[in-house]
């Protein structure tokens, strides 16, 4: 075979051996899927708490929800130069899940005992009005005259629809039994739910002149847990 023969059956040889090479290259197959931007977000509780038509207060503070504690929403009672036997103490208060998670268990309780001090008057006398004030905590509808089946937390009639004053159900009684660690049981609160409460107030008709110029002192926590 002459060397013409020879280079000419070599160039053939590797121009069959390329075009198989090539053909494994572009014969490929694949698929392919993703699941995009995954997350995992929390939801939050936010508890509302308004006295009558004022503003609501936040659990937040209008801030973060780190503590979610505001021990500075608006008092519920501010009330000087009372008597005993004064009737018609009463305050509103609206309580409204404003977070995105439904609360399981919705609890109201003292923030610490009844505290008695002398008020402003120039002459007062010595005695404890927390253990001569009767408090009564009663849920009601919307329109805060409708009373809600077995709505009495607190006072005469607890555990009944409706709330009388009771000379055993004082601050003083508030304060040491309803506590954080003892708190009363107002059920759950769903998410945008709202609840409508009074709260009455009443010294009893036998207090003394040892209650004159005095002032108690106590604090109402609401509170919800997911």
């Amino acid at each position: 075979m002459s060397t013409i023969k020879k280079l000419l059956l070599s160039v053939l040889v590797v121009g069959a051996v390329t075009s198989v090479v090539s053909v494994g290259t572009f014969a490929t197959f694949s698929a392919e899927t993703t699941n995009p931007t995954n997350t995992f977000a929390t939801g939050a509780l936010v508890l509302s708490d308004k006295v009558g038509a004022g503003t609501a207060c936040l659990s937040t503070n209008g801030g973060t929800t780190d503590t979610n504690v505001n021990a500075a929403c608006t008092t519920a009672f501010a009330l000087s130069t009372k008597k005993p036997g004064d009737t018609d103490i009463t305050t509103h208060l609206t309580i409204l899940n404003a977070g995105s998670l439904s609360a399981s268990a919705f609890k109201l309780y003292a923030a610490g005992a009844c505290t008695a001090a002398n008020d402003s008057e120039t002459y007062h006398g010595t005695g404890d009005p927390c253990t001569v004030v009767d408090l009564y905590v009663q849920e009601t509808a919307s329109d805060f005259t409708t009373l809600i089946t077995n709505g009495c937390y607190y006072g005469g009639g607890s555990g009944g629809t409706t709330c009388t004053f009771s000379d055993t159900k004082t601050l003083t009684d508030f304060g040491t039994n309803d506590t954080s660690a003892a708190p009363i049981s107002l059920g759950t609160l769903s998410i945008a739910a709202s609840r409508y409460f009074i709260l009455g107030l009443k010294m009893q008709t036998a207090a003394g002149n040892t209650m004159q110029g005095r002032q108690s002192s106590i604090g109402f926590t609401w509170h919800i847990d997911q």
